[in-house]
């Protein structure tokens, strides 16, 4: 069993919902390691999915696709439009993370199906390489994976855990405000990294602001997105209307 490297570097990604391959190729040409494509919140459908995902990669971007909860038949999809990685939310216990590695991987490893257009566009080689060079990533977001965390991460074909913080700490019947502060949320927090240190997989976590985002750097963590294509435009447009009224002298109720 190969697993991925220990990465040396941060990788930093933002999140896309708006279904706009020109919003991809705007992201791309940020510089953004990786752009997720969401699915699974989004309205994005597999058709636009496949042409952000080409624009990404063609802009030098890695694309990662996250799809709906427990289908493993989309997880194959998101592969086959593409995408270098798939991120699969909620999932909580091995039976449901061994069917996903099963659904990722080409055999003899797993039972992805041959098709789709990747060896036009990506070199006739590509299901040799695909094992290798695609990623799975399994959402650690409940108690309930937490519990498994290590056996989970250890199942030949996973390739690492995305977290998402706030869910988990609803499951775990915490506030969505403050809980960070919470000793047992830093706990499973601090066993999931280890977890993927163990194992030699990827850990990867959704991040709210600067000073959360250099934490989860400190903490070890190879792959971090923060804020979305949503919140960039959102943010930035409310600042740049806000400082408007003032000049003009206009109410902001205006």
């Amino acid at each position: 069993m190969t697993k991925a490297p220990k990465q040396s570097s941060v990788h930093v990604g933002i999140w896309q919902s708006i279904p706009s391959p020109m919003v991809s190729r705007y992201l791309a040409t940020m510089g953004w390691d990786w752009i997720v494509l969401d699915m699974q919140h989004g309205s994005m459908s597999f058709e636009t999915a496949y042409e952000c995902v080409q624009v990404i990669r063609k802009c030098g971007a890695r694309p990662i696709v996250r799809v709906g909860i427990d289908r493993p038949f989309e997880v194959q999809r998101a592969l086959d439009i593409g995408a270098a990685g798939v991120v699969v939310p909620m999932v909580n216990s091995l039976e449901m993370a061994r069917e996903l590695a099963r659904a990722a991987k080409y055999p003899p490893q797993g039972e992805r199906s041959f098709g789709s257009d990747a060896a036009i566009l990506q070199g006739s080689d590509y299901p040799e390489r695909a094992n290798r060079e695609t990623l799975l990533l399994v959402q650690v977001e409940h108690a309930d994976a937490v519990a498994v965390v290590e056996e989970m991460l250890a199942i030949d074909g996973v390739d690492g855990c995305f977290v998402g913080p706030t869910d988990l700490a609803l499951s775990m019947g915490l506030s969505r405000h403050g809980y960070a502060s919470h000793p047992d949320h830093q706990a499973a927090m601090r066993r999931i990294v280890t977890a993927a240190a163990t194992t030699g997989t990827l850990a990867c976590c959704n991040t709210y602001d600067l000073d959360d985002f250099q934490e989860k750097v400190q903490a070890g963590y190879g792959a971090i997105t923060l804020m979305s294509d949503v919140d960039l435009l959102m943010g930035s447009g409310r600042k740049l209307l806000k400082e408007l009224r003032v000049r003009a002298g206009t109410p902001s109720s205006a």
